[in-house]
């Protein structure tokens, strides 16, 4: 199959299940906003967020080597390298995840005061944080072992079954979380907390076996090597990816932590809940790019395609922007009607939040392709700079604004940080692959996003039903949008097939 073909195919795909996936990630948040009280949502995930911000370490960047390195063992012909590869990675991640996870239960009740209650909303009641600390923290062991299962699946460059971790696991939290709440009657953040614990065990059983039944049936007959060679090898790529890692968590959980530190759980369960999952939809096509996009862009990296590559990465910049943009401008404008429609009107106070977020996920969307290409290229150390640039600019101004504006200071700083990034993000990627970045298309993609609001405008000053609003708005918009799309010539429908790599006109006959 060639590398088109593949792409397609992976993209497409990934892109199939990470929808699906999305409805179903929104049920969980509009079932816990309904059936668990608001403060106790926001504990739920504050202390998720700080899970995640804590488990920094845990991967030590080995996670994204084996993506990187078994693409390449397996061109090699070495499978022996594959399987020890997985399992020294297995035992190193375990092994300092299992570390950290007793430090967190040991810690627990001054966590527990010190920050979880800084408040005081728990005060008398700190035993349940302290529980519920350590439930998750369990939970954040198991998934360390889930890591290196579904990297290593990735890493065989195996679309079929890798596409449907995201989808496996947020299925399982919704129907856990379900018999939690309906059939044991748990009202409270212990539904959550023992589904998003039990997913991941259920997850290594299940992909656990697929990969050694399906994807690398060999593993056992392989011979294991304990290579330090082959450990100082992964170690040198994954550190800088595990450091950049730091600051990509940073980037992602500052907000909650220092929501949850200056303003209380009821603001990190407008922001966690409801905010950011809503925005956070439109990055799902990136999603879908990277999973493909990553082991991809190694093995063509490697083969020395770099002009292939640049041409690929600059279409598909484009294209994700033109799939983006609309559906954020219209997030922009409905978060009201979205609110009331899924959730309930205690959480309106996530409206300004979700108006600046939806324009930052653009960027949001365009960083995560970006970084998905220098990181499968080699070049972490790029990604590391540019993330901890973002990440110690969304602290800076997080602290400075959060206390006085609370989500909507939040919600700033996280536009401006991606907007940054990205146009760092730019420059390196030019650098590198002699990427161009079409700014006239790029400008008409803005104006057509804007001048086909007016229709709309109109239309929902006439329509009273806020559903109908949603309905016909969002279904003239998009028409009107793709008109102006097309009329433009901003893309091409016979290039749409060709939509990731144009590859076949430079590779010709190669599989």
């Amino acid at each position: 199959m060639s590398y088109k073909e593949r792409a397609i195919k992976g993209i497409g795909w990934n892109f199939l299940l990470l929808i699906l996936a999305a409805p179903i990630g929104y049920l969980v948040r509009m079932l816990y906003a309904n059936e668990i009280p608001k403060l106790e949502v926001g504990l739920f995930y504050a202390v998720l967020d700080f899970c995640c911000m804590v488990a920094i370490f845990k991967d030590l960047g080995l996670s994204a080597a084996l993506v990187r390195f078994i693409p390449k063992f397996l061109h090699e012909n070495k499978r022996n390298l594959v399987k020890s590869a997985i399992i020294s990675v297995g035992i190193l991640q375990s092994s300092v995840s299992l570390i950290i996870t007793i430090l967190i239960v040991l810690l627990a009740p001054f966590i527990a005061e010190f920050y979880i209650n800084n408040k005081g909303q728990f005060t008398g009641h700190l035993s349940l944080v302290i529980d519920v600390l350590i439930i998750l923290s369990i939970g954040y062991w198991f998934q360390s072992i889930m890591d290196v299962i579904s990297n290593s699946i990735q890493g065989f460059q195996n679309q079929k079954y890798y596409g449907t971790i995201n989808f496996v696991r947020i299925f399982l939290i919704l129907i856990l979380s379900l018999i939690f709440i309906y059939v044991f009657g748990m009202h409270s953040v212990f539904a959550p907390t023992y589904a998003y614990t039990l997913v991941p065990i259920l997850m290594i059983f299940i992909y656990g076996y697929i990969f050694i039944k399906k994807i690398f049936p060999e593993f056992f007959k392989e011979e294991f090597l304990f290579s330090k060679k082959l450990i100082k090898e992964l170690f040198s790529y994954g550190l800088p990816v595990m450091i950049g890692g730091a600051g990509s968590l940073v980037l992602g959980y500052v907000d909650g932590i220092c929501l949850t530190y200056f303003t209380g759980l009821n603001a990190v369960a407008d922001y966690r809940n409801v905010a950011m999952p809503t925005v956070s939809i439109l990055g799902y096509f990136a999603s879908a790019v990277g999973a493909v996009l990553f082991p991809m862009s190694s093995e063509l990296w490697e083969k020395g395609y770099k002009e292939a590559l640049g041409y690929g990465v600059e279409r598909i910049c484009l294209y994700s922007f033109v799939l983006v943009l609309p559906m954020a401008i219209l997030m922009a404008y409905f978060p009201e009607v979205i609110i009331n429609l899924f959730f309930n009107p205690q959480y309106l106070s996530a409206v300004p939040a979700i108006r600046i977020l939806s324009l930052g996920t653009i960027f949001m969307t365009l960083n995560r392709i970006g970084f998905t290409v220098l990181n499968g290229i080699g070049k972490p150390n790029f990604s590391t700079k540019i993330l901890y640039f973002g990440a110690t600019f969304n602290l800076i101004f997080n602290i400075l604004l959060i206390p006085k504006l609370g989500i909507v200071g939040a919600s700033i700083t996280t536009v401006f940080g991606y907007f940054l990034m990205w146009i760092l993000q730019t420059w390196y990627l030019s650098k590198f692959l002699n990427y161009s970045f079409l700014t006239k298309k790029w400008i008409l993609v803005v104006l057509v996003g804007i001048f086909s609001l007016i229709p709309l405008v109109l239309m929902t000053k006439i329509i009273n039903n806020v559903v109908l609003q949603l309905i016909v708005g969002s279904v003239v918009y998009f028409g009107i949008y793709l008109i102006g799309i097309l009329g433009l010539r901003i893309i091409d429908l016979k290039e749409i097939y060709n939509i990731i790599y144009k590859i076949i006109n430079k590779l010709r006959g190669f599989k």
